[in-house]
């Protein structure tokens, strides 16, 4: 098997040099004085869409109506610092109407790191303020606070802060006799059809290291045990609110007992059989974006073709 020691190359939403300067975030007047900064750019979010300019994020100078935004409670997100700016995104309710809003999928590739960083970190408050307008104690309304990082209940005095769920993710390999039998389980559940197929994955349970989470969730969609199970590398997945924490793990047993319900098809691919799916196009493997695509790419020892489609972590 390659060396597992390295962290992944090229995980495409784990690089970024934003100043995430959180301990700005609380500073009374802080927001409201950098909307009044003809310097600061503002960044506006849809749901979980915005519009480009070219092939960067769409930032401007803030506005009067930006002020008036924030004063009447609407969300304002600090970023941070890029260069001499500071980077505000306002997160709008989503519009379906405008057809030149795109989603981080289809942007990722063209965005540098900071504003891929940028727009990953605006599309996961997004979801949360979405689905945080309530407080979960009494039920009351809650409002933003501390630049758009905390959701503040007037109603018992209690404050919320954004979660991010851990999900593991996991090349599992067969050494076999030798690099050339060497082989890797790949899989398809049931929102995705036709040739696609990527790693396992899935969330980390209460009280469960993330060792334990490889090994468990394995076994439940494969029938497969492993042990050997070493850290790969990490990138946050806002769909809405992961982070993906890769792994590869030695498999010990070679039978499949797909999932029921979470598993559609399953198997083995040995580099040969990888190599002749993607040139025959009965296979099709996640896009660049996602960290399946890194292990894949580890385990087979060099980079895959284009033309492959993203979608999954």
């Amino acid at each position: 098997m390659p060396d597992a020691t390295p962290s992944l190359p090229n995980l495409l939403l784990a690089s970024s040099e934003i100043d995430r300067d959180a301990a700005a975030r609380a500073g009374h007047g802080f927001v409201r004085g950098l909307l009044q900064d003809a310097s600061t750019k503002v960044l506006e979010v849809f749901g979980d869409r915005t519009a480009l300019d070219g092939r960067a994020l769409g930032w401007r100078a803030p506005s009067a109506a930006d002020l008036d935004w924030y004063e009447n409670e609407g969300v304002v997100l600090y970023l941070g610092r890029a260069g001499e700016s500071a980077r505000l995104a306002l997160l709008r309710p989503a519009d379906d109407s405008r057809e030149d809003l795109l989603t981080l999928r289809h942007v990722a590739l063209d965005l540098d790191h900071d504003d891929l960083a940028a727009l990953t970190t605006a599309v996961a408050l997004s979801h949360w303020h979405a689905t945080h307008g309530h407080c979960p104690r009494c039920g009351g309304a809650t409002l933003p606070r501390q630049a758009g990082w905390v959701r503040y209940c007037p109603n018992d005095g209690s404050s919320h802060f954004p979660r991010t769920d851990p999900a593991v993710i996991m090349a599992v390999v067969h050494p076999g006799e030798g690099r050339d039998d060497e082989r890797i389980l790949l899989a398809r559940g049931p929102r995705w059809k036709g040739p696609h197929r990527s790693v396992l994955a899935g969330f980390v349970e209460p009280g469960e290291s993330f060792e334990a989470a490889v090994a468990r969730e394995t076994f439940e969609e494969s029938g497969v045990v492993v042990d050997d199970v070493r850290y790969l590398g990490n990138q946050p997945w806002p769909f809405p609110a992961s982070l993906m924490v890769g792994f590869v793990a030695t498999a010990r047993t070679t039978a499949l007992t797909p999932e029921d319900g979470e598993i559609e098809e399953i198997g083995w691919y040995s580099r040969a059989d990888v190599d002749r799916g993607l040139a025959e196009g009965t296979l099709r493997l996640p896009g660049r974006i996602s960290i399946a695509r890194s292990l894949i790419e580890h385990w087979y020892g060099a980079e895959l073709p284009d033309g492959v489609e993203g979608g999954s972590a």
